[in-house]
């Protein structure tokens, strides 16, 4: 749409460059100068209605997304932003409509495409669902990211294999809010990898048998999860939720209501500390030809790890740590940062959660939420990583939540072995071909390393405790 303003159209192009920059708080004031300067311009309201969801400012958002709308009522996009914001929010029906209306705006459309699929599979309709999540895969022009057509692929797989009728649970962190910028082109897509059939695809293996895969590896990445932190006395993501609200209990939205959740949460989270690097962690810090470690845990033990068997002097590989970590605190209006892990303010019992010294907004730790997106130069570290790896060794981790999921379809696309240490397989396991070393990270990482230095303890297999 045409934009009578110069200043106006400046300022949304500066607006737009802050979003892709992951500066959300100076987008939206660029963005409301811009809608204020032009309020016609529907792509400044929907791009601030975007900067606003990532804030966690939802009201906001839909409020921006629904003047788009209004100004220009062909907007596919703002309709999939729309039908995702309910989705969220647990309105599967609400989601339903505006996805439709997306579609019928833009039969093309391939986010809106995607996401009905997964609001037909939570629904019930695995038919139809199967059907959508497949033409949003079909060639041409506006092809979706390389990294969200990778999890569309092993969504695909998993919808193949559960036959089972009715309709699915929504957690949070399966409704697909994706960022999609209008007018921003997207990278060549590469080659997804072909659509497999149903069933178990990982193959049982002796730590011997994964070692001797690791002897072979010219370069080893680790993608881990809560489960190596059980031995640290650390709860699992499985165990918080049987306590809380699931995953809306840390959702950027609940913390906006009530920042003193997430304070809860994470006390729950910590238990009576402190907490030292477990033996899983010990043995992956000794893995040999090891370039790095890609992280969903906020505990900075990897690190620990890494100084208790090489001492402080050994540079350590790359910790990519997607979620963030507990070791440092920020605001969450102004962002400016306190120096302080925030066990530091979980010592003494509080009344109300800790405030910002310089503008008295809410304090959080600096985490990942639902609802917020992890930082684009984190996650192209991790994706330079994936690429360079011969082995990918995936530990502790369900795999249910994106972006990390995608990063071992990436790996097998590009011919890496992934390799599983988890007492059973996990959801990559219906679309992946994987090996599979069950047992607790705290017993078969140790028995791995041993095997990889040839101990004779390592001929004996770990139990597994299902």
């Amino acid at each position: 749409m045409p934009v009578a303003n110069p200043a106006a159209h400046e300022l949304h192009d500066r607006g737009l460059a802050l979003l892709r920059s992951n500066r959300e708080r100076e987008a939206v004031s660029c963005l409301r100068e811009a809608v204020v300067l032009s309020p016609g311009h529907a792509v400044a309201h929907y791009h601030l209605g975007i900067a606003h969801r990532l804030l966690g400012e939802l009201e906001e958002a839909r409020a921006e997304l629904r003047t788009a709308l209004e100004r220009d009522p062909t907007l596919a996009p703002a309709c999939a932003q729309l039908g995702g914001l309910a989705l969220v929010s647990g309105g599967l029906e609400e989601a339903l409509t505006w996805f439709s209306r997306a579609l019928t705006l833009k039969p093309g459309h391939r986010v809106s495409r995607y996401q009905m699929g997964i609001a037909l599979r939570f629904a019930g309709y695995r038919q139809e669902a199967i059907a959508f999540l497949r033409a949003s895969l079909e060639p041409g022009p506006g092809a979706l990211p390389p990294l969200l057509e990778h999890r569309v692929h092993g969504q695909l797989t998993d919808a193949l294999s559960d036959l089972a009728p009715g309709p699915r649970p929504l957690p949070q962190c399966a409704a697909p809010l994706l960022t999609e910028l209008i007018d921003v082109e997207a990278p060549a897509a590469e080659d997804a990898p072909p659509l497999e059939g149903s069933g178990e695809r990982s193959r049982i293996v002796t730590p011997l048998e994964a070692a001797q895969v690791l002897s072979e590896a010219r370069s080893v990445l680790a993608l881990t999860g809560s489960g190596i932190s059980v031995g640290s006395g650390l709860a699992t993501r499985k165990e918080l939720w049987q306590r809380w609200d699931r995953d809306a209990a840390v959702s950027v939205f609940r913390f906006r209501e009530d920042p003193g959740v997430l304070w809860k949460v994470i006390a729950d989270f910590l238990g009576t500390g402190p907490h030292a690097p477990a033996p899983g962690h010990l043995a992956l810090a000794e893995c040999p030809n090891l370039i790095g470690i890609v992280t969903q845990n906020v505990d900075g033990l990897h690190q620990a790890a890494h100084r208790t068997v090489h001492g402080e002097q050994v540079p350590m590989p790359s910790v990519i740590e997607l979620h963030g970590t507990l070791l440092e605190t920020r605001c969450h209006t102004c962002h400016s940062r306190t120096g302080r892990a925030a066990t530091s303010f979980l010592e003494a019992p509080r009344a109300h959660p800790p405030l910002c010294e310089s503008c008295g907004g809410p304090l959080r730790p600096d985490v990942v939420l639902f609802g917020e997106r992890v930082s684009s130069e984190r996650m192209l570290e991790a994706i330079q990583l994936v690429q360079r790896c011969d082995v990918l060794l995936v530990v502790g981790t369900a795999m249910d939540v994106a972006p990390a999921a995608d990063l071992p379809r990436v790996a097998r696309a590009r011919g890496a072995v992934v390799i599983e240490l988890k007492r059973t397989p996990s959801l990559l396991s219906r679309s992946l071909d994987t090996l599979l070393v069950p047992g607790e990270a705290d017993v078969v990482l140790p028995a791995l390393m041993s095997a990889l230095r040839g101990d004779n303890a390592s001929k004996r297999t770990p139990p597994s405790h299902e």
